[in-house]
């Protein structure tokens, strides 16, 4: 009888641990992401899905200027993110770690003129977003002992730097001066760098600010967006974000391979990007690649104590 009874409760425990079971429900990852170029470092998983055990990834995209506020918010768990953005939220005391740097510079002078170099601008007018662009901009212009201020009209022996709320506004400036065959420049990332040149057949690539940080630094590219992950989470959920790493190391390859698609991928998600054609050079511009934060620590570093005067430690880096 004793036998009987002792069946009949793991019997019953089973049945409870199947029903616990069944009843777990998948834990939701939020990932936040700015609208525009950052999200080609997570096409693949935003097109493909991504989950580790029972986590479930969701994708939030954006406005660019919102994304500092958004990440931190309690609800944001990981985002992709200027770097400047990030180290000076977490100076502000957002308890964050950046894990890898996954855009290394796609910011291009455009104009309707060829230059021989930098110091050819001066008298001109460049049209700027503001942010990461207009910061990196100004480093180079000082490095090259070039003076500069911002406003509309030119001034003579200086670039005058206009600042716009965003690229969407600077493509048809650039477009009118080519038809009134007046000089101007404007600052541009890729994809809408290709963008502009279909509008506008006859835009020159004036400028890889890439190269002028080379020539700078001795480096190869900047490290402009990085991916950060809540401190918290990622002390509960290191798995999770060692595997989007390891997943994410193949999204280079992906772009290449899937050109075609990129549009209706960022189209499930209302993106600017939707709208943009992407080919090999667009994504070879770009300078889309990962790099962990063990290896990019020390240019990240000198990164952004040049443009934002800020002193990382390494508290601030996901050493793993």
């Amino acid at each position: 009888m004793k036998k009987i009874i002792m069946f009949l409760v793991c019997l019953f425990s089973l049945g409870l641990a199947s029903c616990h079971n069944q009843n777990v429900k998948a834990e939701e990852v939020q990932i936040y992401l700015p609208d525009g170029t950052p999200m080609l470092s997570m096409a693949s998983v935003m097109d493909q899905g991504f989950s580790y055990q029972n986590q479930k990834t969701l994708f939030n995209v954006v406005q660019a200027s919102d994304i500092a506020a958004r990440v931190s918010q309690e609800s944001c768990d990981i985002a992709i993110m200027p770097t400047t953005a990030a180290a000076t939220i977490y100076n502000k005391g957002i308890k964050i770690k950046m894990t890898s740097v996954h855009v290394f510079g796609n910011l291009y002078i455009t104009g309707t003129h060829e230059l021989d170099s930098l110091q050819a601008l001066k008298g001109k007018k460049i049209y700027t977003t503001t942010g990461t662009t207009i910061a990196l901009l100004q480093y180079i212009l000082k490095e090259a002992e070039i003076p500069f201020t911002e406003g509309e009209e030119v001034v003579a022996d200086k670039v005058v730097l206009c600042s716009k709320s965003d690229a969407s506004e600077i493509i048809p400036l650039l477009k009118q001066a080519v038809v009134k065959k007046e000089e101007v420049y404007g600052v541009l990332g890729e994809p809408q760098v290709t963008k502009a040149q279909t509008a506008i057949s006859e835009l020159k690539i004036t400028f890889d600010l890439q190269k002028e940080y080379q020539d700078i630094t001795g480096k190869n590219g900047y490290p402009q967006a990085c991916m950060v992950v809540k401190s918290a989470f990622l002390e509960r959920n290191e798995g999770y974000v060692k595997a989007l790493i390891e997943k994410l190391e193949a999204n280079e390859s992906y772009l290449f391979t899937h050109l075609a698609e990129l549009p209706e991928v960022f189209k499930r998600y209302d993106s600017v990007l939707q709208t943009m054609t992407f080919a090999e050079e667009t994504i070879t511009r770009s300078n889309i690649r990962l790099e962990k934060a063990t290896i990019a620590k020390d240019t990240v570093v000198s990164y952004v104590k040049s443009l934002s005067k800020i002193e990382l430690t390494d508290d601030f880096f996901y050493l793993n």
